[in-house]
């Protein structure tokens, strides 16, 4: 097969890595010890990049192996409908940070991180209040300073996503015992141990690369799931068009087949190494209970999975991710554990958000929520075991800039020459956030049964998740599902009219983002 292949994790990388981490710990030195009370657990909140709900065993996937992520299910709560606030990284952990959406905290996008905009409030900064030692371990991609931890031990995240061509899967050059990955979790247990003769407790940001893009993982990783077969993939069979898809997903779908043609080669090699890479990181996350229960920590830790949003996987005809509310992308995973403290279940029919994450905590450390907050505490469900009423009827998401938003004549007449010229990446701009995808707010309102997705320009999508789960037939405009689409358009606009920062919606960003884009690029 001809391949467009770019090599885009080297062994130089790795020693980049390296570096950058252990001169991170030689610089950052600890605070001063304070008195802990027992109402105080640690804390480590394991973030995967990229990891769909459905790629766990815990989740009822039966093609992978996830043994100590399923151990963490069955040992606390696992929400079966959780659900990030973009389907992009900056903007949903900057909301799992804040519990609040992303019209208030105004991160739009992974560029608009860049604009030197600071949370008002955050988990780790009410924490360190109170008390804690912060220390975030990986990939950071949301904080702009320092001042939320005390100990970084970073890695070079590439926030920017890596272009396309970069993407085609392959074996890393380097032994699994010298994955970032691995090394992630020895700078974890290094924290743990430093920690263990202190009264102070701590809270741990644990924030993998895996399973994002470049699909890469070291042997045995990358062959683990070579000649196993995998889910099915769920496409529109006569393609976005004629499924009555928004035009910014008809041209992700064209933008990535210029850069990378979809075919059932690359994507088999693509989902065989994504699922490899999720096994890595779950052992990682088995070498860190072990740790914990040799030290016998494990019942003094709140420990909590989750990933900012998901992957294609090939469905949809898609790569790695795009401007969309698919449930594949915008539907993550969530765990809560405390043995002997939250119990273990499995709300079935229960709609989280992940702006719920940060004021569930600081509520079961006592800690008073933040006005500012928007999310909803779930401590006390989470304590007793007693999910009889729903937490929310309707669970909420959004992306984009302010503006108007690109059609097929508009973009060829900003980007006439987009077909030989695919609108790639660029130094500090990442792919997904090119014009086309980023330019125009849309927002999601999901309940259990029904999904609809609002755009500026009218271009709307609803799904029936009962019968239609994959969302591969819109119903929108349908009289049939009329009332449907009216019931979930009130509940957006009550949602939207009292949300800080909705009256930025009126403004128009995109004209000052394309200009900044083509300057980037090369195309003035």
């Amino acid at each position: 097969m001809k391949s467009k292949v770019i090599t885009s994790f080297k062994p130089s990388l790795l020693c980049v890595l390296l570096i950058a981490i252990s001169v991170s710990a030689q610089q950052r030195p600890e605070l001063p010890n304070t008195t802990r009370t027992i109402s105080h657990p640690n804390i480590i909140l394991i973030q995967a990049d990229m990891q769909r709900y459905d790629a766990l065993g815990a989740y009822g996937n039966p093609y992978i192996n996830t043994p100590n992520l399923d151990r963490l299910a069955q040992s606390g709560t696992y929400f079966r409908h959780a659900y990030a606030t973009s389907p992009v990284c900056a903007p949903s952990r900057w909301s799992l940070f804040s519990g609040m959406y992303t019209t208030s905290h105004q991160a739009y996008s992974n560029q608009h991180e860049a604009e030197g905009i600071e949370l008002p409030t955050s988990l780790p900064m009410e924490l360190k209040r109170l008390g804690y030692t912060n220390a975030l371990i990986g990939k950071n991609h949301s904080f702009l300073s320092n001042r939320e931890f005390d100990i970084l031990r970073p890695i070079p995240e590439n926030g920017h996503d890596f272009t396309v061509t970069r993407l085609a899967p392959r074996a890393a050059p380097w032994p699994a015992r010298e994955d970032p990955m691995y090394l992630l979790t020895d700078r974890t247990l290094q924290f743990i141990d430093q920690r263990q003769a202190q009264e102070q407790p701590y809270f741990i940001w644990l924030s993998y690369l895996y399973p994002h893009t470049p699909y890469q993982v070291p042997e045995p990783y990358f062959s683990m799931y070579k000649d196993r077969a995998l889910p099915p993939l769920q496409q529109e069979n006569k393609g976005l068009e004629a499924a009555g898809k928004p035009f910014r997903q008809i041209f992700h779908q064209e933008n990535n087949d210029r850069l990378l043609p979809f075919d059932d080669e690359t994507t088999a090699l693509m989902r065989h190494t994504y699922y490899g890479m999720v096994s890595l990181v779950d052992d990682q996350v088995g070498r860190l209970f072990d740790h914990l229960d040799r030290l016998g920590q494990r019942n003094d830790t709140i420990v909590i999975f989750t990933s900012d949003h998901g992957d294609y996987q090939g469905d949809h005809h898609m790569y790695t991710k795009s401007p969309a509310m698919y449930d594949c992308l915008i539907r993550v995973p969530l765990i809560f554990s405390w043995p002997g403290r939250i119990e273990a279940v499995t709300p079935d029919r229960t709609l989280v958000s992940q702006v719920d994450v940060m004021p569930t905590l600081l509520s079961l450390v006592g800690v008073d929520i933040p006005q500012q907050v928007q999310g909803i505490d779930l401590s006390k469900s989470l304590i007793s075991g007693k999910w009889d009423r729903e937490v929310r009827d309707v669970v909420f998401a959004e992306y984009g800039l302010p503006g108007a938003s690109f059609d097929r004549q508009r973009l060829e007449e900003v980007f006439p020459d987009y077909k030989e010229n695919p609108l790639n990446w660029a130094e500090g701009v990442p792919y997904e956030a090119n014009p086309v995808s980023l330019a125009g707010r849309f927002r999601m309102a999901r309940t259990l049964e029904w999904k609809y997705v609002e755009y500026e320009d009218g271009d709307n999508e609803l799904y029936n998740m009962v019968h239609d789960p994959h969302e591969l037939t819109n119903l929108y405009g349908t009289e049939e599902h009329s009332t449907a689409a009216r019931a979930l358009q009130k509940a957006l606009r009550e949602w939207k009219k009292d949300l800080p920062g909705i009256e930025r919606d009126k403004e128009d960003l995109v004209p000052s983002f394309v200009d900044f884009y083509k300057r980037k690029t090369g195309r003035e």
